[in-house]
């Protein structure tokens, strides 16, 4: 193949095409890659190579000037209608409907004429029949449920939550009004509030026991603390810097709470003395 000596698109057009044609033994319509092309040429023993003619910066990317220049005889060469572009990166010679690439298949075989023989019908028993030692037992049929979806809330409900609005019934709705579900939804919406109800009415009933059960508890807590009385005037009330056993009750007087002393007794609740 004789390679144009410059870069110029317009004396590549030739090889291009004598490329294409060699690729698809001529045959119009058979489609061929952009780099089939590129690499046929590059096989090709005239070939000298892309730095023969130099190369260019495109976008600050080296590019071969012969490669860039098949890409624009391809393009010429579609301008001029001598090829086609069925799909990007793809070309076919001219003069042919695009369409499924035929594919030629071997002949087809002649069928043989040997004679078919019926298969014999099975022998064995049905598949609903379960036979056991010599006793045949049909299971029962499943039944139907009459009534239709109306007679089993759990149907409504499903019927219900398919339909568009999937059960979000409203009174101001003029769809709903019309809807001929709008009475089951209306329960299934009734259904589900009702659920939410008694999960909230537990948790308030839980609450409100957990109250009345900490206000029992702070008033035994109140009634067991003895009421302060008259003191001795020669008896002193100071605060405790730390916890203390009452002597006359028994029980903890707290640090920072206030502690009679009293000869003989010790420390006591002033309510104690």
């Amino acid at each position: 193949m004789n390679f144009p000596q410059t870069h110029n698109a317009n004396q590549w057009t030739g090889v291009v095409l004598a490329a294409i044609v060699a690729i698809t033994d001529n045959q119009p319509g058979r489609e061929v890659r952009h780099r089939d092309i590129v690499s046929h040429l590059e096989c090709d023993d005239a070939f000298p190579g892309w730095g023969h003619w130099g190369e260019s910066t495109i976008k600050g990317k080296p590019v071969a000037k012969g490669y860039r220049a098949v890409t624009l005889a391809a393009g010429k060469l579609k301008d001029e209608g001598r090829v086609t572009q069925p799909r990007r990166g793809y070309y076919c010679l001219a003069g042919y409907d695009q369409g499924p690439v035929f594919t030629p298949t071997a002949a087809p075989v002649a069928p043989t004429t040997a004679p078919v023989v019926p298969t014999a019908a099975p022998t064995t028993a049905p598949a609903d029949v379960v036979a056991v030692a010599g006793v045949q037992v049909i299971p029962p049929a499943p039944q139907a449920i009459g009534g239709g979806y109306e007679a089993d809330a759990g149907l409504r409900r499903m019927v219900v939550n398919q339909t568009r609005c999937f059960g979000a019934w409203s009174s101001r709705s003029d769809q709903c009004g019309k809807c001929p579900l709008a009475g089951l939804c209306q329960q299934a919406g009734m259904t589900d509030f009702a659920e939410i109800a008694a999960v909230l009415d537990a948790a308030t009933a839980a609450e409100i026991a957990t109250n009345e059960a900490k206000a029992a508890n702070d008033a035994k807590a109140a009634a067991a603390v003895p009421k302060a009385a008259a003191l001795d005037p020669d008896v002193k009330v100071v605060s405790t810097p730390f916890a203390l056993n009452c002597t006359g009750c028994g029980k903890v007087i707290p640090a920072g709470g206030d502690v009679a002393y009293i000869q003989d007794r010790g420390a006591v609740h002033p309510a104690c003395v």
